[in-house]
């Protein structure tokens, strides 16, 4: 049974000056429960420049028990801590403390080894700053260990060579030593708990709430302004939905926000922009290229909805391409549609390792038809021999392999209602919130006699209900399963069949019982239509020249 706290926590609040005088006194201890310091330099250099600018650091958490003497260190600042019969281990708060002790009460001097502790403020610029190992820092540089201690800050004015001539810099340096000292962290101390109780609090804490993602990151960081059209990336997404295409992850929306301004959109995207960078504009633009991007991928591509895209990182390569190249020629889209399709195929049955990012990204420039052939360039070609190998019968494979290929090949034969014959619309296929409309034929198997002979191992017989061959891209029948309306008299039409991957001859097979042998000569059938499906979408046999009139220009020149 947890235990519970007899007393309410003591809300108070330590100013930076006293919180670090207890800290020189071993009045503040770590309990060893606590995590190692994980905060790197940058994390360091943020948090006293917070300080600088009045900015919130967040609360602090104490429990108030006796304390042995002992050695304590706060990174590069060791105390010999005597005992205390109040002191205060730190419960929540171990960076900061950690972080601000290390820096205002470094015990380097000038001419002592940096560390990622040895910060200085630039009395010209006004901020706070960290040299390189072998930069020398300049005279206005004031380092940070001197500015808690009014006589030690007093001592490092009166030796500063630019003190008459630039008054202004003293009046920063003081106006710093203020704000370091008189800074106010909230602050709960808690008494009379168990060990236990604090560990239940600490995990919690640290670990019970979810973090942020990076879209949600980005969006507190870099929305845009109140009452901006595009505020955010949710707002993004939203603007998108018009177009029939489904609503875009925001995780994909942010990497498209990163391309389209040039950035790599692989990496950490706060180590690349500014906490004071405005991406209002970028937004707009984001979702401009986007909408061209769309409609290239509906139109040039046949990708009628974003649940059959099988490689996400084609959509931010292409958001890239379509803001530098808003109206690409017609040859140009038809040679992007092969690229993108060869680039899925590579994702999808070769090696996704294959494909880098960043050199696809570097492939698109400001010459139009330039980046189009160096896109096609970074994807290597697929052998004739690979084609023939998967096109054999009985090698079935494909479709297991790559769900969404298989979807995106089913969807092509263009799937019609087995009651009424009529073409099944996207809309009717594909939601934003539902799964993809994908109705089994068999709910179970079982051994009839038509299957007897095929001495399957039970295990593989019933995998195959799990696999593509067992599905049709077709919304539920209302009352009726699938097995049903196919087995119907008179079933479905040779051309409704067709249009889900069936002959004739296999619903036959389904009709008298042969349900095994149904689902692996359909298995069959749609690997082999997924290998005609790729023939046609990456067109490898045919010419990947640039338009006619590009050679012309060159030619010219």
């Amino acid at each position: 049974m947890q235990s519970t706290l007899t007393r309410r926590p003591q809300a108070t609040a330590f100013s930076i000056e006293d919180l670090l005088d207890r800290v020189r006194r071993g009045e503040v201890r770590l309990p060893h429960f606590q995590r190692p310091l994980r905060w790197e330099a940058g994390d360091v250099r943020d948090l006293l420049d917070s300080v600088y600018r009045g900015y919130p650091i967040g609360t602090l958490l104490f429990w108030k028990r006796e304390a042995p003497a002992a050695s304590v260190s706060f990174g590069p600042v060791r105390i010999d801590a005597p005992s205390h019969s109040q002191a205060l281990w730190v419960v929540d708060g171990q960076q900061r403390i950690t972080a601000l002790a290390a820096v205002l009460l470094h015990p380097g001097h000038e001419s002592s080894p940096r560390d990622g502790f040895t910060l200085y403020f630039d009395l010209e610029a006004q901020d706070i700053v960290q040299p390189s190992p072998s930069e020398l820092p300049p005279p206005h540089w004031l380092p940070l260990n001197r500015v808690l201690d009014s006589e030690q800050l007093l001592a490092w004015l009166d030796r500063y060579p630019g003190r008459e001539k630039n008054p202004e810099h003293v009046r920063a340096a003081i106006r710093l030593g203020k704000a370091a000292r008189e800074y106010q962290m909230p602050a709960y101390v808690v008494e009379a708990a168990e060990e236990k109780t604090l560990r239940i609090i600490f995990k919690r804490l640290n670990t019970a709430g979810k973090p942020l993602t990076d879209d949600e990151v980005f969006n507190a960081l870099y929305g845009g302004a109140a009452g901006s059209r595009l505020p955010n990336l949710k707002a993004l997404a939203v603007s998108l939905m018009d177009l029939g295409f489904g609503r875009i992850d925001e995780s994909l929306l942010l990497r498209a926000v990163l391309a389209v301004r040039g950035l790599d959109f692989t990496q950490d995207f706060q180590k690349q922009l500014r906490e004071e960078d405005d991406l209002t504009e970028t937004l707009l633009q984001t979702e401009a290229a986007l909408r061209s991007v769309i409609v290239f991928l509906k139109r040039d591509a046949g990708i009628p909805h974003g649940r059959l895209l099988t490689n996400p990182l084609y959509f931010v390569l292409l958001a890239r391409f379509f803001h530098l190249h808003p109206e690409p020629s017609p040859r140009s889209r038809d040679l992007l549609a092969r690229g993108f399709w060869r680039g899925s195929l590579v994702d999808s049955f070769l090696d996704s390792r294959a494909l880098s990012p960043q050199e696809l990204l570097a492939a698109i420039g400001p010459e139009e038809e330039h980046s189009v052939q160096s896109l096609l360039a970074q994807v290597r070609p697929l052998s004739d021999e690979w084609l023939a190998q998967h096109a054999q019968p009985a090698t079935f494979g494909l479709a297991l392999r790559s769900r969404g290929m298989a979807l995106n090949a089913l969807y092509a034969l263009q799937p019609r209602n087995l009651h009424t014959g009529t073409p099944l619309e996207a809309a009717q296929l594909f939601s934003d919130t539902e799964p993809v409309s994908l109705s089994p034929v068999l709910r179970e198997l079982k051994v009839t006699e038509p299957d007897a002979e095929l001495k399957l191992d039970p295990a593989l017989y019933r995998s195959f209900l799990f696999t593509p061959a067992n599905y049709l891209l077709h919304p539920p029948l209302p009352g009726q399963p699938m097995l049903d309306a196919l087995r119907a008299s008179p079933g479905p039409s040779p051309e409704v069949l067709h249009s889900h991957a069936i002959t004739p001859a296999m619903l036959g097979m389904l009709r008298e019982g042969g349900t095994l042998e149904f689902l692996m000569q359909r298995m069959e059938l749609i690997d082999r239509h997924i290998i005609e499906f790729l023939r046609v979408r990456t067109r490898y046999e045919e010419s990947d020249r640039p338009s006619l009139q590009s050679l012309v220009v060159e030619e010219e020149d």
